[in-house]
């Protein structure tokens, strides 16, 4: 189950002047929008201000990477991106080459700009596992989103 961070959410590291661009499928928008909440709320916590954050909603997670690579391209003061979806596992094998398809996108747009996309397209074998991963705990996927762009901006900053 997820929730499990490496450390507590008190000892992330604040990243002030940082500028992030939250991209998000349209599929499953109650957890989708839930998760894009909690990533707000603890970039805020964190000293990124509201007018550093933007939300870009996008069709599905397929279009997601290109979304990426497009923000990157018309923003160059831009710091990263999150990207957050949800794939829901069929009766097909459709979800699993969604999932790939995203994962390979982000890492070419990543090597690209050589800027991180923290990837949160999760997926899933039920709509509950995806209310489980965007309630209000610390299993919220926009938590750790948050973890991980921290700690990799504070050390790309220690560079």
């Amino acid at each position: 189950m997820a929730g499990y961070l490496p450390k507590p959410v008190e000892e992330f590291h604040k990243i002030p002047n940082a500028r992030v661009a939250i991209i998000a499928a349209m599929w499953h928008k109650e957890c989708v929008d839930s998760m894009i909440d909690r990533a707000k709320k603890e970039l805020v916590a964190l000293d990124v201000k509201l007018d550093d954050i933007s939300v870009h909603k996008i069709p599905g997670s397929l279009e997601l990477p290109y979304a990426a690579r497009c923000l990157f391209e018309s923003d160059s003061s831009l710091d990263a991106v999150i990207a957050f979806g949800v794939v829901l596992k069929g009766s097909t094998t459709h979800d699993d080459s969604v999932i790939q398809t995203v994962v390979d996108g982000f890492s070419r747009v990543s090597d690209r700009f050589h800027k991180p996309v923290i990837n949160e397209v999760i997926g899933v074998n039920t709509i509950t596992d995806a209310q489980d991963r965007s309630d209000e705990s610390l299993a919220n996927k926009g938590v750790e989103a948050v973890f991980a762009l921290s700690e990799l901006l504070h050390w790309k900053r220690s560079l």
